[in-house]
């Protein structure tokens, strides 16, 4: 296996773990079959994750607006994130989906995974990614918060990058399989892009 092969699935592998720990996570604070607070969003319980995590609070309807996040997103976007719109990653002719998909998350609630695609153009080859999307109560107990992972397979190239949808999935949060508690690793130190607008 050539040196980049192996620099490629291990950011895989990672990525792949990112993802879990979050689910894992966000399952773990919702075991009493009740939406998980803000609040209780302990950024130590997932720092192998915090590089593909971030948190955001509703605005109206599906708009969102990105208050802490890993570099993943900045990645694709090639500028920093924190208090921009959450739609931003998505192309424009896909931002009324869009919006209307993430308004479910807060609305029903529902857990989402979007698949999207980011086309090939000059200096930029196809990108997949995957962003999913977790519903969590603010400090008056209403679903207008969330945490989510954003991943990608491929090379970025030139930025910013902006996304098709290609996939949806939404689990009703009532039905969602809780699942045991069981113990999260803690390594590593990942830094945090902060908004306090």
């Amino acid at each position: 296996m050539s040196g980049t092969s192996l620099q490629y699935s291990v950011l895989t592998q990672h990525q792949t773990e990112a993802v879990q720990i979050v689910d894992r996570y966000w399952h773990q604070l919702a075991a009493h079959g009740v939406l998980p607070k803000r609040a209780d969003i302990d950024p130590g319980n997932i720092q192998d994750a915090l590089e593909y995590a971030f948190l955001a609070e509703q605005l109206s309807g599906g708009h969102a607006k990105l208050r802490v996040a890993g570099g993943s997103i900045s990645s694709v976007l090639g500028m920093e994130v924190a208090g921009m719109p959450l739609a931003v990653l998505v192309s424009p002719e896909d931002r009324a989906d869009f919006t209307s998909h993430v308004a479910c998350v807060f609305a029903e609630p529902v857990k989402l995974a979007l698949t999207l695609t980011a086309p090939a153009a000059y200096g930029q080859p196809e990108l997949q990614a995957t962003l999913r999307l977790y519903p969590l109560l603010d400090h008056s107990g209403r679903a207008r918060q969330m945490i989510g992972t954003f991943v990608t397979t491929g090379t970025i190239g030139r930025t910013p990058r902006r996304f098709a949808i290609e996939g949806v999935e939404t689990t009703p949060v009532a039905q969602s399989s809780i699942l045991p508690n069981a113990p999260i690793r803690r390594r590593g130190h990942l830094s945090l892009v902060i908004s306090n607008g």
